[in-house]
């Protein structure tokens, strides 16, 4: 047994570029170690040793590897929904995907579109002289990246992506964008105490000049689509951190869940609220941070910045109970011309 792994280890040298090929031109397909080692008459432990020896993985990890790269990729540059990029890329559930993506990436794929973060990239492996490819630097992809026929980005057209152009993405339009089509009546509304304490923390962090956006559920409140609240969400600029604990005359730190993510949850007139920080961006110390892919809406004649509905629309997950009331809400207005 043990001279026969030998010779077909020997063979397989010169065979290996030949299995890597077969799974970049199989990886959205059911690939198990078996049916690859059938592909290529190995053995599996053959096969698996020879790859491990040569790219100091196995052949699964590569897989697993190269497919949540990709979903990282998808995530970053298309619109593809969550859900859809878990099937995509062979998970049963989003639960599993979000799991094996965090593990791999260090943040789950929700974050993906709120902070364009540093996605790690694991390219094809090319086996010559010396094995090439693999792991790279974490890096921003930028948005505007056309994708080669192979479905990789050029390898030289890497750049950081910058908060310093308005946005043309899911409805959302750029700090300078003054347009205002969302009105709230909150004298109109049923949940009137929600939007006395709302409004209340809106006019109050203008007041004391902090920049935010209304984010989390409370975004879809805000636009008009009630349901009682279990807490209000804003997010701030990074930097502005102390200056959200005075404002609520709290001491203590905010908590880094995931790099580039740091939350503190205090109460407001008995409402539960939870401060948001979303990504230190070096030379980006604007308003645009946080104002990518908002609207405008008025609030009693109050102006304030709130994520977009078609923002939350084609990220969000489907299974969620208010998707289907934002998604009842934006097809209903699309019908009427007024959205």
């Amino acid at each position: 047994m043990q001279e026969k792994e030998g010779k077909e280890m020997g063979y397989g040298i010169t065979k290996l570029q030949e299995v890597i090929d077969y799974i970049e031109s199989n990886l959205l397909d059911e690939l198990t170690l078996d049916c690859v080692a059938r592909q290529f008459y190995f053995s599996n432990n053959a096969i698996n040793q020879l790859f491990r020896c040569v790219c100091d993985l196995t052949i699964m990890e590569y897989v697993r590897y190269r497919r949540l790269s990709l979903a990282g990729n998808d995530l970053m540059t298309t619109n593809i929904h969550i859900l859809d990029a878990a099937l995509k890329y062979g998970y049963e559930t989003p639960e599993a995907f979000s799991k094996a993506f965090t593990r791999f990436h260090g943040f789950p794929p929700s974050l993906v579109r709120r902070i364009y973060p540093k996605i790690k990239v694991f390219h094809p492996i090319q086996i010559n002289i010396d094995v090439k490819g693999g792991w790279q630097e974490g890096i921003t992809v930028d948005k505007s990246l056309s994708l080669t026929k192979s479905g990789e980005l050029g390898q030289e057209k890497y750049i950081q992506y910058r908060y310093n152009n308005s946005t043309n993405l899911r409805g959302g339009y750029s700090m300078e964008h003054q347009n205002c089509k969302y009105h709230i009546n909150t004298s109109d509304m049923k949940q009137k105490e929600d939007w006395k304490i709302l409004l209340q923390l809106v006019k109050g962090l203008k007041e004391a000049g902090i920049i935010f956006k209304v984010d989390g559920k409370t975004m879809i409140f805000a636009h008009g689509l009630e349901f009682k609240l279990d807490k209000i969400c804003f997010t701030f600029k990074w930097n502005d951190e102390q200056k959200v604990l005075n404002f609520f005359g709290e001491d203590g730190n905010f908590s880094e869940t995931y790099p580039g993510f740091k939350y503190y949850d205090t109460k407001y007139s008995g409402m539960k609220v939870r401060c948001i920080l979303y990504g230190e961006f070096p030379g980006s110390d604007t308003n645009e941070v946080l104002y990518q892919n908002t609207d405008l809406v008025e609030i009693d004649g109050v102006m304030t910045r709130v994520q977009s509905l078609e923002f939350y629309y084609e990220n969000g997950n489907p299974n969620d109970k208010y998707y289907k009331m934002v998604e009842e809400y934006i097809k209903n207005n699309k019908k009427s011309k007024n959205y």
